[in-house]
């Protein structure tokens, strides 16, 4: 064998080399495809870095949360129990007005004893005038 000076040729290497050519050169489309994505993501992300630092502050956290539910719990509990009075109250107040308001019976026998007295009066008019 004699010595060429150029690289030992294996048979089938070329196409090999050729196709590892032609993947590099789609991963370079590639790459300045993403390159440019992430160029206009960029932006986006600053924007909603900065909205996220901006807001993060002001949310509530799960304590102030957990705090709020119990103090919740507590009104809640404590308006039930006011409720709960009032309408006993309320209900005795309508018992005893109830109570003192004419039964229909009672109505009827106050104007029996209305018109009966009326007729009373007038039958003694009627006999002091003769």
């Amino acid at each position: 064998m004699t010595d060429t000076g150029g690289p030992p040729t294996e048979p089938g290497l070329e196409p090999r080399v050729a196709r590892l050519e032609s993947d590099v050169a789609h991963m370079r489309g590639d790459i300045a495809e993403i390159k440019a994505i992430l160029n206009r993501l960029a932006p986006l992300i600053d924007e909603l870095h900065g909205v996220l630092r901006a807001t993060l502050p002001t949310l509530t956290t799960k304590a102030e949360l957990a705090d709020l539910r119990s103090e919740l719990k507590s009104e809640m509990s404590r308006l039930r129990s006011e409720l709960k009075t009032e309408m006993a109250d309320l209900r005795s107040e309508l018992r005893i007005e109830i109570m003192q308001r004419p039964t229909r019976r009672q109505s009827v026998v106050d104007i029996f004893a209305i018109v009966g007295l009326i007729g009373a009066i007038l039958t003694i008019a009627a006999r002091l005038a003769y």
